[in-house]
């Protein structure tokens, strides 16, 4: 994802993304190793998880820190230090959704087999 739209993810939650940490214990200073096409998907993910988050931190006392996001047999993958299951189903709808999202365009995609798996539209197979 280009470096503008990550910015913009991580300046919304930034108590969530530590981009400076240490990477054996979080990837996010590696960025979001994915297209474009899933920033909407990512943003509204964290909006829908903002208050699932607020209530776990709440009842838990633990601050939830995502740990990495990225591509993975041709969907999108977040990862979370602590997760309740309402989390869990948030996390997992925007998984599947992206495997109908193109990830270069955001135009309604399929999973494409190829040297790797990827989630495009007609027009990006070609491209991708």
């Amino acid at each position: 994802m280009r470096k503008e739209l990550e910015q913009e993810i991580i300046a919304r939650w930034s108590q969530w993304f530590n981009t400076v940490g240490d990477v054996s214990h979080t990837a996010m200073p590696r960025g979001f190793p994915h297209g474009d096409g899933w920033f909407d998907i990512l943003w509204r993910l964290c909006g829908d998880l903002e208050p699932l988050v607020e209530q776990f931190e709440q009842e838990s006392g633990c601050q939830i820190e995502i740990l990495q996001v990225k591509e993975k047999f041709g969907g999108l993958r977040v990862y979370v230090s602590g997760a309740n299951d309402a989390m869990r189903q948030r996390l997992e709808a925007a998984k599947m959704e992206s495997t109908r999202t193109c990830r270069v365009c955001r135009q309604p995609g399929a999973l494409r087999e190829g040297g790797w798996t990827k989630t495009l539209c007609d027009e990006h197979t070609t491209i991708n």
